[in-house]
């Protein structure tokens, strides 16, 4: 498998599924957030450690909280960390979808490049940031 994204529980295992239905065309597999780390739902201190665990794996973060370009920028540029971040965080499940797919060009660009990186998916744009 050349690609791996790591979707945070927040964005859906629908959203991991699809991926995956389609893997044998485009060569990028999902993993869900649950499956991976199954303690995520109990409280935690930050989200630094699993940042760094999943960059160091090789994946690529799939979050619907952008706000993780903010607050745990840091880690997120310590680790070289690759980040798809959903543009609203209250974005319906068909919303995520359409963002994912009509911004798939965005998706592979990201998943092509060298961290620290992001792309920020909207439903009409992608947003990229390099740090």
């Amino acid at each position: 498998m050349k690609h791996t994204i790591y979707v945070e529980n927040g964005v859906g295992r629908a959203i991991v599924e699809t991926i995956n239905l389609y893997t044998p065309k485009h060569d990028v597999q999902a993993v869900f957030q649950h499956d991976v780390h199954p303690g995520m739902q109990r409280p935690q201190k930050g989200d630094e450690w699993w940042i760094k665990d999943v960059t160091r794996r090789g994946m690529v973060i799939f979050t619907q909280d952008r706000a993780i370009l903010d607050d745990e920028r840091q880690a997120v540029i310590d680790s070289r960390a690759r980040v798809l971040a959903l543009g609203r965080g209250k974005y319906t499940m068909w919303e995520k979808l359409r963002c994912l797919v009509s911004q798939w060009a965005a998706v592979e660009d990201l998943l092509a490049s060298e961290g620290p990186a992001a792309v920020t998916l909207w439903l009409s744009r992608a947003d990229i940031e390099r740090f």
